[in-house]
This record gives C-alpha cells, sequence and structure tokens, in this order.
C-alpha cells in the first residue's frame, strides 16, 4: 500500500474528484480477496428464487461521455439488466433487507482487510444473459486515468447468486488471474486502474450477480 496516498483529499475539484486517491492500496494481487460461501445457504436459495421473479428494469441513468470521446458511463451496456435497490424493496423488502445484511458483512470484512472504515451503498442485482460481457474497466478510473462517472468507487465487492451457467468468469490482466464464480462466492478488489477487471462472454443461461460498492471514510 502507498501510504502517502492512504490520506483523504481535502481539495477536491472536477479534474480529481477523488476523496480516496487511485493507488491508495497500492497494486498487489493480495488485495483480490475471494471467499467461499460468503452467502449462507438458506440465504443464497431465497435470493436465487427472488431472482426468477424480477421484472423492473432501472434504464433512467443517461451515458456520460468526455468531450475528447470517452464513456464515462455507457447506459447501452446495462439495459435492461439492473435492478435497483429501490425495485428490490418495493418488488420484496424482506429480500432487500436480507442482501443488505451481507453488504454490511462485506462492510467488516472491508475495514479488516483493506486497513479503513468504508461505508456501503444500497444494492443492486445485475442480469447477464447469454452473449453479455464486460471488457476490463476500473470502477473508479477509466483507462487513461481520468474519472469515470464513480469516483467514489473505492472498494468494491461481487457476490455471486448461482453458477448453473458457462462462460461468464471474471478475470484480472494484469494479476493473471481468472475466477469461475460459485454460487455464494463474493469477491472484492480496490477501484482503481490497478485492479482493472472484466467477465468474459455468457455462454448459456443466466448470470445473477449482486455489485456492491464502498466509499472509505477513513484509514486507520
Amino acid at each position: 500500500m502507498n501510504q502517502d496516498l492512504r490520506k483523504l483529499n481535502k481539495n477536491i475539484t472536477d479534474e480529481n474528484p477523488w476523496e480516496v486517491f487511485p493507488g491508495a492500496f497500492g497494486n498487489s494481487k493480495n488485495n483480490i480477496k475471494i471467499v467461499e460461501n460468503f452467502l449462507e445457504p438458506e440465504d443464497l436459495k431465497k435470493i436465487q428464487n427472488f431472482v426468477k421473479t424480477i421484472n423492473k428494469w432501472d434504464n433512467e441513468k443517461k451515458s456520460e461521455d468526455y468531450s475528447d470521446g470517452p464513456s464515462k458511463y455507457s447506459a447501452p451496456l446495462w439495459h435492461n439488466r439492473l435492478c435497483s435497490h429501490e425495485m428490490i424493496k418495493e418488488m420484496d423488502a424482506e429480500i432487500y433487507n436480507l442482501i443488505d445484511l451481507y453488504l454490511t458483512k462485506m462492510e467488516d470484512s472491508m475495514n479488516k482487510n483493506y486497513n479503513c472504515k468504508v461505508k456501503k451503498r444500497p444494492p443492486s442485482i445485475v442480469c447477464w444473459r447469454p452473449g453479455d460481457f464486460q471488457v476490463c474497466h476500473a470502477d473508479k478510473q477509466i483507462l487513461d486515468g481520468r474519472p469515470n462517472a464513480f469516483p467514489d468507487y473505492d472498494l468494491n465487492s461481487l457476490f455471486y447468486i448461482n453458477d448453473d451457467y458457462h462462460g461468464g468468469e471474471l478475470f484480472y490482466p494484469q494479476h493473471y488471474l481468472k475466477i469461475k464464480p460459485r454460487a455464494g462466492m463474493a469477491v472484492s478488489h480496490p477501484g482503481d486502474i490497478n485492479y482493472l477487471h472484466g467477465v468474459t462472454p455468457v455462454l448459456s443461461n443466466i448470470r445473477w450477480v449482486i455489485p456492491a460498492f464502498f466509499s472509505v471514510i477513513e484509514f486507520n
């Protein structure tokens, strides 16, 4: 970890909008945390049953681009694929609360694993259908290092709901790591360009994931 960067930025500007500087967590592969069975089997089954009933998608957010071309956020990529926290709560408040408990669990885990204090964001659920994939990206920066639409996505995680699909592997090219997600698994990583990651094409069936994003509010 870069100790010089492990401080909160008090001079936020449009060009430098990060409260937590990119690179604050270094570039070690050890910062990619994989936890099997993070979700308990009974809870996992409830969530698996719930996702089969999802019939609402959040298509409200618009694309954002830099004037010289690069995208900050591509709305078409997520069209009819993202179920927002408001929608989850409206469809099943019990499931929303259950997922939120796991966000709190991950919050505690991150505080220990990354030696800081984080705050969670509301949950969402993402559907990956056959043909869906994601190119390498970072969660808080675009590839040239400039901020994307979410510069406060400092530490982030993925909860895997199912594994009865083919393809859809998570990969980190800088760290020569490819992960075949298993139901109940959680993976976490820092959000800057030291942790580029992507998803190989889903080949069959549907891949369900809960992405969870966290912002650092204090370094230890």
